[in-house]
């Protein structure tokens, strides 16, 4: 054991604090300085004066308004774009980025009158989409335009068809296969197929794509896939190298530390060896701080407090003999993710002195979705280890249930209307809360393989056992091989008539005077519960349900 954490230890200094770089190299050297600021701009000259997709038109002005939107609100988080934006330009030379553009501000954007447009553009849009990422080979425009949908996807109401990771296998493939992942780019070859593109332009695209992949994946609990020493080394050169922006490059770094030991964590089955190497993950966190100079930022602070609470996370539900260690790990945890829900609270949105008169309310729906994923996260981890632990202090108790009632209530306020994502997660809140106690010793995870992420898969489970629906998944049969076996069990009179299933918004099991309430939480519900509760409109939130056929 010693060996191996030994073997560790240099393996971080050579690849994290000496880095993949030469010795001499630093994050705030002066020849590495970053100065891009992470705002874009906009221009419109030679504009058409109108644009359509289908059957989609939409005028001039909108587009600039939307553009502009883009540039000020959603840009700065993923500036992975050159930040001159000029429409025409990316008109001709990226149809579908600039249709990824306008269809992610129609979902996201703070702007009841661009909301508007949601329910016209997606469908010309989706369909476009699907032609041009199944033609090989995948340009560079086309990736770029498919990690932002990864970043911003399209609201759905059942979570199973949100294709944000299926796009992140289209993305990294067509990355590879564009080798992106090499320091040196290769020539434009009729052979290959595709313009290589500039080299900024693709330092930012891969650096865009391992972000956007990553970020997701361990949401979804996939371990990375970019996690090979070149590949990382590659990434830290492009962060080094190119003008990319100091906060998205210190929450691209974070990315990196996890990819780079994800796997050996994964790996390791010693749970005192667990514990080193997360105190040596944990440690490398935290010293990011001191190799990359860059400004605090609440959206810096949020990825490495996510970051941290999934490798807590991963690590206490493996933990099954070492209780101080894991209740050690718990305390962690349980600081965390009360900041995560204040940071997300206070909010981690864009503000701009253009809008002044947009409220906190609305422009929270302009961050990337993964903020809401961790916010949910987050809370499910305080109500399991703490507001619904019997074996947790008093005070522990109320202050995650505290907290857990804050974010319902951001969340409630965000949604646009009952049957949006936040509305729906308030929703799976408020009834997660009414549970009774447990004791964690003796209420085992039914899921434990999939990283931090296995905590919202239990929840699913107890979700649907709460409910008492089915928790198992069964292969569909063709109807008409159903039917000839059961002619065949059964004589012909014996046949019983077809199954009628119960609606679910049959609420009978629950006190109509219980629905509005958490209970032991205080907060009366000014809205209906929906019929599906426990169903994959709710629980699908975190888009890791198998498709239906």
């Amino acid at each position: 054991m010693a060996r191996e954490l030994e073997t560790l230890r240099n393996q971080r200094e050579d690849n994290g604090l000496k880095s993949t770089m030469s010795p001499d190299t630093q994050f705030d050297s002066p020849e590495y300085t970053l100065e891009q600021s992470g705002t874009a701009v906009v221009t419109d000259f030679g504009s058409k004066e109108h644009y359509q997709l289908g059957d989609f038109i939409i005028d001039r002005d909108t587009v600039v308004g939307m553009f502009k939107i883009f540039a000020t609100f959603l840009y700065p988080h993923f500036p992975v774009l050159n930040p001159n934006l000029s429409i025409p330009a990316i008109y001709d030379t990226a149809p579908l980025l600039f249709w990824t553009i306008i269809a992610i501000v129609a979902s996201h954007g703070p702007l009841p009158q661009h909301s508007a447009l949601v329910e016209y553009v997606k469908e010309p849009y989706l369909a476009q989409l699907r032609v041009e990422i199944l033609t090989a080979p995948v340009p560079l425009q086309t990736l770029q335009a498919i990690i932002h949908l990864i970043m911003w996807p399209f609201h759905t109401p059942r979570q199973s068809h949100d294709s944000s990771w299926l796009y992140c296998g289209v993305a990294v493939n067509a990355a590879l296969y564009m080798g992106l992942h090499h320091s040196k780019p290769p020539q434009s070859l009729r052979s290959i197929g595709v313009p290589s593109g500039s080299q900024r332009a693709r330092a930012s695209t891969w650096v865009g794509c391992f972000f956007a992949s990553t970020s997701l994946g361990m949401h979804v609990g996939v371990s990375p896939h970019i996690n090979e020493t070149t590949e990382l080394a590659t990434i830290e050169t492009f962060v080094r190298t190119y003008p990319i922006p100091q906060e998205f490059a210190y929450q691209v770094m974070v990315h990196h530390t996890l990819a780079k030991y994800t796997t050996i964590l994964l790996e390791n089955s010693q749970e005192v060896v667990s514990q080193s190497l997360v105190k040596l993950i944990d440690t490398e966190l935290d010293g990011l701080k001191s190799k990359f100079l860059a400004p605090w930022s609440p959206r810096i602070e949020m990825a490495v407090l996510v970051a941290k609470l999934h490798l807590y996370t991963m690590t206490i539900i493996r933990m099954q003999m070492d209780l101080t260690s894991r209740e050690i790990l718990m305390k962690s945890g349980y600081s965390v993710a009360l900041r995560i829900v204040y940071l997300s609270d206070q909010g981690l949105f864009h503000r701009s002195n253009d809008y002044p008169d947009l409220s906190p309310d609305v422009l929270q729906r302009t961050c990337p979705k993964n903020y809401f994923r961790a916010l949910v996260f987050a809370t499910v981890f305080l109500l399991r280890f703490f507001a619904l632990n019997i074996n947790a202090s008093p005070e522990e108790q109320e202050t995650a249930k505290n907290h857990v009632a804050i974010a319902q209530r951001f969340l409630k306020a965000g949604a646009r209307d009952a049957k949006d994502e936040t509305a729906r997660a308030a929703l799976l809140l408020e009834v997660l809360s009414r549970q009774e106690p447990m004791d964690i010793d003796h209420t085992k995870l039914r899921v434990d393989d999939r990283m931090g992420a296995s905590l919202l898969f239990d929840a699913i489970t107890r979700g649907h056992e709460l409910r008492q629906i089915e928790v198992n998944v069964e292969e569909r049969t063709p109807p008409q091989q159903n039917e000839a076996e059961a002619d065949q069990q059964l004589p012909a009179a014996e046949v019983p008539p077809p199954l009628v299933l119960p609606e679910f918004n049959d609420y009978a099991e629950i006190p109509q005077t219980d629905v509005g309430v958490m209970n032991g939480f205080d907060i009366p519900l000014d809205f209906a519960l929906p019929q599906d509760l426990w169903g994959d409109s709710v629980w699908g939130m975190f888009g890791t349900f198998a498709p239906q056929y």
